[in-house]
C-alpha cells in the first residue's frame, strides 16, 4: 500500500485542481433565473404552501392526485431551516421553441440531506413546473462520490493498478519506438503505440462498469467526472500498439539495418 501513496497524492492534487475548474465551468451552465425560481418552488413545498406550488404547475401534470403527491414530498423535508442548497445538476434543452430546464439540488440539514429535482418548461414565454422529485440521502454527493479505497472491491484495485501500469508501459514502448531506426512512417508507429484500444470504464462510486469495443484512449488510461458532484470514472484500454511494436521491434530494426 505504501507504493500507492505517491500516486494517490498526485491523483488527489489533480482531482482538487480539476474540481475547481469543473465547478467554474459547471456554474456557467446553470440558468440563474430558472434556478432561483426552482429553489423558490422547493421552499414553498417545504413550507407546505401547496396552493402556491399548484399555481405554477404545468396543466399537463395537474390531476386529482397532485395534492397527495405534494404532501408526500413535503413530509420528506425536515422541520428545520436548510443549512444550504446547492445546484448539483443542470440540463437545458430546446425543441420546437419549447425550452426545458432540468435542475437538481442538494439540501443540507443538520443531520440529513435531500436531493431534489425540478423540471421547468418555458413555452410561449410562460414558465411552468413540469416535474418535482424529492429523495432523502444519508450523506452529501461529494462525500458519496469521494475518491477513496474504503470498502472498495478487488476490481477497483485491479483497475486502479492498470490505470497506472498501462500508461507506464506505453511510455516505455514509445521511448523504444522513438529510438528504433524505422525509416518509413515512423510517426504512424508512434501514434499506434501511444493509443490503447477497447476501453473499460469503472464507476468508482458504485462499481458499475462498461466496455466500449470501438474506442481508444491516449496512453491507454484516463479518468473523468461529469461534474464537481459526479462520481469519478476510471478508463483503461488495452495497449495493443505497444504490444505489437515490442513483438516486431527487432524485425523492424533488422529490416532497416539491411
Amino acid at each position: 500500500m505504501h507504493i500507492l501513496k505517491p500516486f494517490l497524492a498526485l491523483l488527489g492534487l489533480f482531482t482538487l485542481l480539476s474540481g475547481c475548474d469543473q465547478q467554474t465551468m459547471f456554474e456557467k451552465f446553470i440558468p440563474k433565473e430558472e434556478s432561483a425560481i426552482a429553489k423558490k418552488v422547493l421552499s414553498q413545498l417545504a413550507a407546505k404552501n401547496y396552493g402556491a406550488v399548484e399555481k405554477q404547475l404545468d396543466p399537463s401534470v395537474k390531476n386529482a392526485s397532485v395534492q397527495a403527491a405534494l404532501e408526500q414530498m413535503a413530509a420528506t423535508f425536515p422541520s428545520e431551516e436548510t443549512k444550504s442548497v446547492n445546484t448539483v445538476g443542470a440540463n437545458t434543452s430546446t425543441v420546437n421553441d419549447v425550452t426545458t430546464y432540468d435542475l437538481t439540488f442538494e439540501h443540507e440539514f443538520s443531520n440529513a440531506w435531500l436531493l431534489t429535482n425540478v423540471v421547468l418548461q418555458r413555452r410561449d414565454n410562460q414558465l411552468t413546473v413540469l416535474g418535482l422529485h424529492v429523495n432523502p440521502m444519508k450523506q452529501s454527493l461529494k462525500e458519496l462520490n469521494k475518491f477513496t479505497f474504503a470498502g472498495k472491491s478487488i476490481l477497483h484495485y485491479i483497475v486502479f493498478g492498470l490505470a497506472i501500469a498501462i500508461p507506464l508501459f506505453i511510455v516505455y514502448a514509445l521511448v523504444l519506438c522513438f529510438r528504433t531506426p524505422i525509416v518509413k512512417r515512423k510517426w504512424l508507429w508512434l501514434l499506434f503505440v501511444a493509443l490503447g484500444f477497447v476501453q473499460f470504464s469503472l464507476n468508482w462510486t458504485d462499481g458499475s462498469y462498461g466496455i466500449q469495443p470501438i474506442s481508444f484512449a491516449l496512453l491507454g488510461a484516463g479518468s473523468f467526472s461529469a461534474g464537481p458532484y459526479a462520481p469519478v470514472i476510471l478508463n483503461i484500454a488495452f495497449p495493443l500498439g505497444a504490444v505489437v511494436f515490442l513483438f516486431k521491434r527487432r524485425s523492424l530494426g533488422a529490416i532497416n539495418a539491411g
